[in-house]
Parts: structure tokens; sequence; C-alpha cells
């Protein structure tokens, strides 16, 4: 039987992948988590969407990744997924193959207000398209692999494999395509709450 995590184990697990990290950017967001023994609980109903059965054909994790990894396919089916676009505004192909559940955000399950921490899945071959938003943000890819594109071509446009970091100053535009496998991504947001991106 599966062992179901909580937001608070699911959050120290993550900002321990996060502290692990060598990049400077890493160590800053990590640096700015907020102790989650010091914020509120506010549980949230589950919500399982069809997307969430990819988890189990997720590409491989990485030695750094792989506890977080298996806490969420343990816990998946009782995480409040969540799938924020329409068809009509970004293609039936993403949203029947891309979702999210928060670990803390401002509505919960940990109340937090200057940031967010969320689980992305995204399907074989599936792209988020280029997009941007206020908040600064950190990927880290936790399986399998994504293509990366940024407006900054002298760093991006490249592959990112489990362990490795992705790095979006405030309004950077950016994409990311899913490899052959389905791909799981920890999510990070300082600076602002969960907001819609503008597609561009």
């Amino acid at each position: 039987m599966n062992r179901f995590y909580s937001a608070k184990e699911l959050f120290e697990l993550s900002a321990n992948v996060v502290a692990n990290l060598p990049e400077q950017s890493a160590r800053s967001f990590f640096e700015g988590l907020p102790d989650a023994n010091k914020l509120s609980i506010c549980p949230l109903e589950p919500c399982l969407l069809p997307v969430v059965s990819a988890i189990q054909s997720i590409g491989p994790a990485v030695d750094s990744t792989f506890e977080l990894v298996q806490a969420i396919k343990s816990s998946c089916e009782k995480q409040r997924w969540r799938q924020p676009y329409l068809a009509q505004d970004i293609g039936a192909r993403f949203v029947n193959g891309a979702a999210w559940f928060p670990i803390a955000d401002v509505d919960g399950p940990i109340i937090y207000r200057q940031g967010l921490v969320e689980i992305m899945l995204l399907c074989s071959g599936v792209t988020y398209p280029k997009h941007s938003h206020s908040p600064e943000e950190l990927y880290i890819v936790l399986a399998g692999q994504v293509w990366w594109e940024t407006d900054d071509s002298a760093k991006s446009h490249i592959w990112k494999k489990a362990g490795e970091v992705i790095h979006h100053l405030p309004h950077q535009a950016h994409a990311i395509t899913a490899g052959e496998e389905a791909v799981l991504i920890l999510n990070l947001w300082r600076g602002g709450s969960f907001e819609m991106p503008s597609i561009i």
C-alpha cells in the first residue's frame, strides 16, 4: 500500500533537493524558503486529473531527486491537481498532457503568500509554450528531461536532465518540451504566489 506524504513532508523533501544543488540561484531560493512549521496548513480536497496516470511512465530520476519522486508517486492520488489553462487558449494537447499540484501556495495546502512550491507533470513530447510571469522562478527537473528555451539564447536551447536547474528572472519568456518520457518538475516561485502566466 502506498504511503501518503503530508504537505510538510513534501515541502521538506523539496527543500532538501534545492539545498543540495550547487547553483547560486538554487542556494538563493533555498535561503528564501520559509520554515513550513511556522506557516498555516489548509488541507485541500484531492482532485485527480486523467493526465496523472502518466506519472507511472516518467523518465529516470537521479540520486538527489529519487526520494522526492517516490514520495510524489506514492501520494499523487491524494493531491489537488490543477490545469488552469483552457484548450482554446493554449491547445488541447497541453491541457490534456500537463498538470500541477501545490505544496505551498496562497490557498494551501501550506499557506505561503510570498511565493509557491509546486510539482509539474508533463507528458511525453508535450510543450509548455513560451510564456512569462512576474515572479522569479526555479525549475528543478526531478525525473526525465526537457528541452528548454528562453530569450537568452546563450544559455538555453539545451536539454535539461533530472537533477538539473532552470532559472527564470521575472518576466523572462521561456518554454519547455518533455522528452521521450513523461517529466516531473519541482517548480518554485518567489516574489508572488500563483498567477496565470502570459502566453506569448
